[in-house]
């Protein structure tokens, strides 16, 4: 079976998809294996911040969900990742 979206915790999010994660690279390893599924940060937008450092392997988020609302992140900035 497809998994169509996933719901990623962090513990902070940038704008551009960007995760903080717990340091381990679980969600990473995971999200790599199902490339199409919707990655949702669910969040606050008091843990937005301006900019995360971003390796190689990290898989970018494409949506942010937060107090405020749901925002899509940007396609050409996903492919990226």
């Amino acid at each position: 079976k497809c998994i169509d979206l996933v719901l990623v915790p962090g513990l902070a999010f940038d704008r551009t998809g960007s995760r903080l994660g717990y340091g381990m690279g679980y969600y990473d390893r995971l999200l790599s294996l199902m490339p199409e599924a919707l990655k949702v940060a669910i969040t606050t937008e008091s843990l937005l911040v301006p900019e995360l450092p971003q390796e190689a392997f990290d898989i970018k988020m494409t949506h942010i969900a937060t107090e405020k609302g749901i925002t899509e992140i940007n396609s050409q900035i996903n492919s990226q990742r």
